[in-house]
């Protein structure tokens, strides 16, 4: 396979953000997606494990995708200055649901994707933790995303509400020792997720499904693949 590895910016309300589109040069991507990253107080950006291996085996399936840094994060700009005000300003949002800019960057990032490829591009978003609850922003937010994926998570910590009513195909991938939250809380999680939803239980695995990568981007790929035929 020839995959391409494109190191591109693009402009998110006043900064500029860095991304990476994954492609083989030997096809002609009609599906792509957009892969938003962990939180960057825990070490999130766009080249995390989870990340970086869903572009990998998204290209080799001939997809296209988009990876990201929110902004503060790696050269990706922001308004904050220094690491101590980049750090404080993204730890604000480990607790509360003041993470606007971060959906607003993922938007910017939805709207580049769109406009690198055709109009008979079909759409999908995955997220890993944090970035889970962001791509389920985007994707409840526009109407072109034909489904979304979330991989760990953070049930219990953020207000999922907005996926009320919500019809498009979701995959949610969890595991049993997830440091981020509770299987109980995870389950009820998942309860209250309107359908149409399928979930996926990696066993013997936490958080960071470390030799599961595979398992995770195929099972990723595998939904998409199936809701798009």
């Amino acid at each position: 396979m020839n995959i391409t590895e494109e190191h591109v910016c693009f402009a998110s309300g006043k900064v500029s953000l860095e991304g990476v589109l994954a492609y083989n040069e030997d096809l002609s991507p009609s599906k792509a997606i957009l892969l938003c990253s962990p939180h960057p107080t825990l070490g999130g950006d766009m080249e995390n494990n989870i990340i970086t291996n869903l572009a990998r085996v998204s290209a080799d399936a001939g997809f296209i995708s988009l990876r990201f840094n929110y902004r503060g994060v790696g050269n990706s700009e922001c308004e904050a200055k220094d690491i101590a005000e980049k750090f404080h300003y993204w730890e604000k949002t480990m607790s509360s649901e003041n993470y606007t800019d971060a959906v607003t960057d993922a938007c910017s990032a939805f709207n580049y994707l769109t406009a690198q490829t055709g109009r008979q591009t079909m759409y999908f978003i995955a997220g890993y933790s944090f970035g889970g609850i962001i791509g389920m922003r985007v994707a409840a937010a526009h109407g072109n995303v034909q489904a979304f994926a979330s991989v760990s998570t953070p049930f219990g910590k953020y207000d999922l509400n907005f996926l009320k009513g919500c019809k498009k195909p979701k995959l949610f991938i969890y595991n049993q020792n997830d440091f981020a939250t509770t299987e109980e809380d995870t389950l009820q999680g998942l309860e209250k997720i309107p359908q149409p939803k399928t979930i996926e239980l990696i066993e013997n695995s936490d958080h960071f499904y470390r030799g599961k990568e595979d398992v995770v981007s195929q099972k990723v790929y595998n939904f998409f693949n199936s809701v798009s035929c």
